[in-house]
């Protein structure tokens, strides 16, 4: 039994190193269970908009600069490249607020036949107040101090990407969690 633990242990620490967790879980899509053929691999995300300098969040965290943002208050070009092994027919977001703990799910793509290529970029328009966040704080930054385009006029909050595929027999795949979570702002 103590092989097991420290085995699991183990392994937490070597996911966790490669900046993705996986997560056991039924998942969040609207599949009809477990797929035994498609897996998720890794992935890595990003939006249209970054930031230029480095700015402090509503917690007191920098948030470096060349950091993705969503901005909250416009539509937000989001991207996932992924890969993974099996047939993907769909692929499903999840949104956790880092301090609310709200979750939003959403289809983000429809590959439409399966593809079976085991690499891609998955692009989705996220529209305004997709994240699930509350208003934390009424912070009003400045262009000086934070430039991005668009300039950011009010940090909200931080919420984790999670993602997860259905295969062509409509069942679900692992999930991947992000490692660290996306600053979610207003911006003008």
């Amino acid at each position: 039994m103590k092989k097991l633990a420290l085995a699991a242990i183990g392994l937490t620490g070597i996911l966790a190193s490669c900046g993705v967790t996986v997560t056991v879980s039924d998942g969040f899509t609207p599949g009809s269970g477990a797929s035994g053929s498609l897996r998720l691999n890794d992935f890595a995300y990003s939006t249209q908009y970054r930031t230029t300098t480095a700015f402090t969040d509503q917690n007191g965290n920098t948030v470096a600069a060349g950091s993705y943002v969503i901005c909250d208050n416009l539509n937000t070009e989001m991207y996932v490249d992924l890969t993974w092994q099996g047939g993907l027919s769909k692929l499903y977001v999840q949104f956790e607020g880092l301090n609310t703990g709200n979750k939003r799910n959403l289809e983000f793509y429809s590959y439409g036949k399966v593809d079976y290529s085991g690499s891609g970029r998955a692009t989705s328009t996220l529209t305004p107040n997709t994240a699930p966040l509350r208003v934390l704080t009424q912070n009003k930054l400045s262009a000086q101090a934070i430039v991005v385009n668009p300039v950011i006029v009010r940090v909200k909050g931080n919420t984790f990407v999670r993602v997860q595929g259905v295969d062509q027999n409509g069942q679900y795949s692992n999930i991947k969690e992000s490692a660290q979570a996306f600053p979610v702002v207003d911006c003008q």
